[in-house]
């Protein structure tokens, strides 16, 4: 066995970042953005007001709350005056409109009284009260969203604002999920006695979805040489394949046996990790293969421990994933040996100080246990107690 960090670091150095595309704005959500992309124009680019009143020089404004000012011009979001402001002169103006030349401010409208030919002002401004400034938001050339970033609603209005109508984005990582064994049976099929249902390869293809791969599951193959062998040969063209089952050392358990006949080199099998100990990586050409265990919360907690890590480094994602925080301990924990040990655990307290405590079912066949849970509590490798009140590290299971 190897320890766990130095099987991370294997993985990330195996995972490279894939080859931009562009799609359009529309279809950039949930994308990573391939560089930074710069604004080809200001945002705003015009000085505008912020609020519905009356656009003033702030000058003329210091005699409120006894202020009496012409209104010259009446001006909508969208319409641009062709007349400056004078002394003792003012436009009604609406939020987002741009402010005429000469004005510096804009009275807001509960601090004005409308009066025949003018407006009297009851609450002076000073200049830059009320408006935003040409370019506040971003200069043209200013980078307006950052290389790696995943984009979401804020980012798609940057990126329109910015002027862009198409993106450039990282490809999406193609992903195959097989699942392995005679004894497990899709939802909705036939199931004799003796046999369970199929959650891994639906489980594990959302997963690969969530971390923005596109994931395709192609089925069950039997615990025969030649089943597991033509699932292979329909996955390669992928950027990466997940197994789930048949890493173990058992009579049918052909996974880390074939994977070699079918062109994967190993890597490395077997981490010191609780769950997930016989968890395998390898690769064929640029290909990544990982052999997840058979237990559900075993393929989980490992899919999001190696196979997450390695998508995030596809995608040209900056930072560790999944991200880590630090939380309390709300109660003792025991553990029997000496691996590094990913407890399921569920938020006692959110904040603002997070308090955790272990689910109490850890078995790894258990998959309720990654339904009930929140985090994963990381124990290090020879800490074989760790008491209530002390600080721990954390992975929350929906990668936030």
């Amino acid at each position: 066995m190897i320890e766990f960090a130095e099987a991370r670091a294997l993985v990330l150095a195996a995972a490279k970042a894939l080859p931009a595309e562009t799609v359009p704005l529309a279809r950039a959500l949930g994308r990573t953005l391939a560089r930074d992309v710069k604004a080809r124009e200001a945002v705003p680019p015009f000085a505008k007001a912020t609020m519905d009143g009356y656009a003033v020089r702030a000058a003329d404004t210091l005699a409120a709350p006894a202020a009496a000012l012409a209104v010259v011009d009446d001006l909508p979001a969208g319409r641009l005056s062709r007349r400056a402001l004078g002394p003792g002169q003012a436009a009604r103006i609406m939020t987002g409109a741009p402010l005429p030349r000469g004005a510096d401010a804009v009275v807001m409208a509960e601090d004005a009284e409308r009066s025949e030919g003018g407006v009297l002002v009851r609450r002076a401004v000073r200049p830059g009260d009320n408006i935003g400034l040409a370019g506040e938001d971003l200069k043209r050339g200013e980078t307006a969203v950052d290389r790696g970033a995943v984009i979401g609603p804020a980012e798609i209005g940057m990126l329109a604002a910015a002027n862009l109508r198409r993106v450039p984005v990282v490809r999406r990582p193609r992903v195959a999920v097989i699942a392995t064994g005679d004894e497990v049976v899709e939802a909705g099929g036939r199931k004799r006695r003796g046999q369970i249902r199929n959650a891994n390869g639906p489980a594990l293809t959302a997963m690969a979805v969530r971390a923005g791969a596109e994931a395709r599951y192609l089925g069950i193959a039997r615990d025969r040489p030649a089943a597991l062998a033509a699932k292979l040969a329909r996955a390669r063209g992928y950027d990466a394949v997940v197994l789930s089952g048949g890493v173990s050392v058992g009579d049918h358990d052909l996974v880390k046996e074939e994977l070699p006949a079918a062109g994967v080199e190993p890597v490395f099998w077997r981490v010191r990790i609780k769950p997930g100990k016989p968890v395998f990586f390898g690769r064929r050409g640029r290909q990544l293969v990982f052999g997840l265990p058979g237990n559900p919360a075993s393929a989980l907690v490992t899919f999001l421990l190696f196979v997450e890590p390695a998508l995030a480094a596809m995608l040209g994602r900056p930072g560790p994933a999944p991200a880590t925080v630090t939380a309390v301990l709300a109660e003792d924990i025991t553990v029997k040996d000496d691996r590094t040990q990913f407890l399921r655990g569920v938020v006692v307290e959110p904040g603002p100080v997070l308090r955790v405590a272990p689910y109490g079912d850890q078995r790894s066949g258990v998959l309720r246990s990654m339904v009930r849970s929140r985090v994963l509590i990381v124990v290090p490798g020879g800490a074989r107690r760790v008491e209530a009140g002390r600080e721990v590290e954390t992975i929350f299971l929906d990668g936030r």
